[in-house]
This record gives C-alpha cells, structure tokens and sequence, in this order.
C-alpha cells in the first residue's frame, strides 16, 4: 500500500522499519483465489551469512583486477543471506588493501536515488509527471515544453553536458574537475550542443536530464539536493556511509578512484561533486546501495503505483530513473503490491510478493489514478489487478531485473535487483577508461551480475 497525496514525506519516513514485511495474510490467501501479497518477510538488511558458492563470483573479480581495476568490491543477497568480497587495494600510493565497507563515487547508481526523491514530491502533490518543466524553472530549457516524465526517462531531447567538459585528455583535466560549477552553467553547456530531437519524440540517454531534475528538486523543497537525500532517503533507511559530498571531500577511507588513457594512470579521488550532483554525484557502499534499492522495490519509499510507473519501461529498457537487464533466473509470478486505495498508511506494512496470476483477471484500468496524472497500464509493470484482498499493483516485470549502470571519472558501478527485492547483486571497481567503449571490465561486471543474481535458482 502507499499514501495518497498531501501526504508529508514523513509519512514515508513511517514506512521504515527494521523489517522489511510482505504484506502478511497467510489465514486468508488459502482460501482466496487471484493474485494476493504472501507471507514472506525481508530483512532490510541481511543478516545471516550465505553459504552457497563463490568460486565463478571471485574468480570474475580477479579477472577485474588483472584488467586493471585497483579495486572490485561486491556484495550478494538472497532474502535474508549476504555475501560480500573485496580484491585490490584501497589506494595504488599506499597498496593498502581495499575493505568491502570502503565507499565509492556511485556515479549514475545516483539517478535511481534522485528519481526516487522526484517520486516522493509527486506523491505529496507538489508536481506531476506530465507537468511541463518550464512551469516550475522557467527559460531553463529554452521554453521547450519538456515534462518532468521525459526528463526522468530521457525522452526530452536535452543533450548531454558531459562531452563539453573535454575529459578526454586526462593529463590536462585535474585542474578542471576540482573546480566548482552552478547547475546553470551545466544546462548551458549543454544546450550549445543543439537539441538532440524534439521532446518526447526520441530516446537519447543524457546526464543534463538529472541536473535539470536536480534543480526542479531544490525549487520545490527550498532546500538543496544533498539535504533531501539525507532526510528521505539515507537518514530513513540508516544509510550511513551514502553522501552527496561538498566540494572536493570525501571519507578517510574512501576508496581511490583513476582515470587511464594507455599506460597513463591518474588519481581523480579528489574531483568536485558539482560536476557530476543529481547525475551521478553520490558517494556511497556496495551494502547502501543494495540497501536502498530493497527498500525502494518493496515499497517502503514511494506508493506502489508511483513504482509501477518507475519500472515500466520504453523500448530502450529505461524506465523513471532505471535500468533493466533480462533475469538469468526462469521468469516466475509477477511480483504485487497492495494499492494506495486498500488502505492507509498506519493501518498496514508495504512489501512486495510473488503472486499466482489472476484467476479473476485484470481489474478494468482506469483511464487515470485519482491522485496522478497517468493513465495505467493494461498490462505489464504498474496494471491494476483484482484481487480478494483488494487492488493490488504489478511491479516490475517477472523476467526482468532492474537497477543501474554507473560510469563515472574514475569510478564505475553496476546494482541489479528482482523486482521483489530479494536476490540482488551491487559491484563497484575503481577505475575508468577514457573510451569507456574500451573497457573490457564491465563484460566481466555483467557476467559477475548475471552469475550472482542465478546463484540460487
């Protein structure tokens, strides 16, 4: 279940508990008949040690590192058992070894972390996805009728801003990426690139989407990007190694970040977060990372109609600040939550079930939820669905696995999760190509992810 709109964020913050429950009717589902939520509970944080094998899982980070990357460091769960692992070393300088609770620059691991703020401020009222950007910030993207949906799912045709930094020389950069820059200047630079296609009539994927969505943000709440994060997101959910840092700083044990270009190796562990901020500026943990994104699939940060819409996808595997990956694991039952209309908020835990298909079918979609300015889908991630104990909402796709890739300047990342949140996998190593077309390490990545998410199926 969810909350309806007006609500305050605080009533998400209610949300979070030690547990993360799945709906638990178990003395009604045996006589039910149609999609129900099950019994099964999910810590929000494993606790138990996993025992099933890792030997292709180190073996695939070993090949990482003989390919250059000074550190790969991952963590696996399976419901409520975690494996974890680290090779390399924390810092080339001192050839210290690197700990699996060492953070990392996320880079793009951060859009998932901002649109999910977006979803919050939509869930109380404050803006919708089929609202025009110019509304809110005007001129900013040269009164172009751009909506808060194409940004959030790069169909808005803004370019990206990154090709105008001019990284790829590394030799002649590290003066640029320790100086600060407004998220203005970010969209102008952009914008002399020329639009990539009108919005709404393509697909290009674009950092400057998530500056622009940075700034739609700090307008609505008065406050900065990095305030909310800790207020919604890493205060809640006990995040406590997950930042959007000021200026240069990062944590004593970070762990370093470099840029190659052949034989040249460059340290950019110190790089200002203003370059990167609502895009791809987040420092955070393999652990934080899985962490955040169980919490945001089995509903305990946006209303379940909000994340059925985040999960469904355009024909390039995007959807509202995600990406997806076909699931190695056979498809099962599509995963429900119950809907905002069931109940309130203090009456009921969200969470997230697999569930027998409906033996009463699809409820008739509405054209438009009551509260949202979207129609619902017929079908697919985010369908309403009868059931005996009320609407229940699809989440997600049962042959999918979603999450993000993040390539960074120095840092790269890769999280993936069922869409019920229980198997998941977070890699992160410390190293970026200047063609990141060239990097052989996130083949491996994705072999790691595919290999780790099938590990018990």
């Amino acid at each position: 279940m969810g909350i309806q709109l007006g609500t305050s964020f605080m009533s998400v913050i209610k949300r979070i508990g030690a547990t993360l429950s799945v709906v638990a009717l178990t003395t009604l589902a045996g006589c039910a008949s149609g999609p129900h939520p099950g019994p099964t509970a999910i810590p929000l944080r494993p606790t138990e040690a996993a025992d099933f094998e890792v030997a292709d899982i180190e073996a695939l980070m070993t090949q990482m590192v003989d390919a250059g990357a000074p550190a790969v460091l991952v963590e696996i769960r399976d419901g409520e058992h975690v494996w974890s692992g680290v090779q390399g070393v924390r810092s080339k300088k001192t050839e210290l070894p690197a700990k699996i609770t060492d953070p990392t620059r996320i880079a793009s691991l951060t859009k998932p972390m901002v649109a999910t703020i977006l979803l919050q401020l939509v869930e109380e009222g404050l803006v919708q996805l089929g609202d025009p950007i110019e509304d809110y910030l005007p001129g900013i993207v040269e009164v172009r009728e751009v909506t808060v949906r194409q940004l959030l799912n790069h169909s808005s045709g803004l370019p990206d801003y990154v090709p105008t930094l001019a990284l790829e020389d590394p030799s002649a950069f590290t003066t640029q990426i320790v100086s600060p820059i407004s998220h203005e200047e970010l969209v102008q630079r952009a914008l002399t690139q020329g639009w990539s296609f009108d919005p709404g009539t393509g697909w290009e994927y674009s950092n400057t989407n998530y500056i622009v969505l940075t700034m739609l943000i700090e307008e609505l709440t008065s406050s900065t990007l990095a305030e909310q994060l800790q207020q919604r997101i890493t205060e809640p959910l006990g995040l406590t190694s997950t930042t959007l840092p000021a200026g240069t700083s990062m944590p004593e044990n970070a762990a370093h970040g470099y840029v190659t270009e052949g034989a040249l190796s460059i340290d950019v562990t110190e790089q200002d977060a203003s370059l990167w901020s609502g895009a791809g500026g987040v420092v955070s943990t393999v652990s934080d990372v899985n962490t955040f994104m169980r919490a945001l699939l089995t509903g305990e940060l946006i209303a379940p109609e909000l994340l059925g819409q985040m999960l469904n996808l355009l024909p390039q595997g995007y959807g509202l600040g995600v990406q997806s990956r076909t699931d190695t694991c056979p498809a099962g039952d599509p995963v429900y939550l119950e809907s905002s209309a069931n109940q309130a908020v203090e009456t009921a835990a969200p969470g997230a079930t697999d569930a027998t298909p409906a033996a009463t079918g699809p409820a008739e979609p509405a054209e438009s939820l009551p509260s949202y300015d979207f129609e619902v889908p017929e079908e697919g991630s985010g369908s309403v669905h009868d059931s005996d104990f009320g609407e229940l909402v699809q989440i997600g796709a049962p042959n999918h696995v979603y999450g993000h890739l993040g390539s960074g300047l120095g840092y790269r990342g890769l999280t993936m999760s069922s869409p019920d949140g229980i198997r998941q996998v977070t890699i992160l190593w410390t190293v970026s190509p200047t063609d990141y077309s060239q990097d052989s390490r996130l083949d491996l990545a994705y072999e790691l992810a595919d290999v780790a998410l099938a590990i018990d199926c």
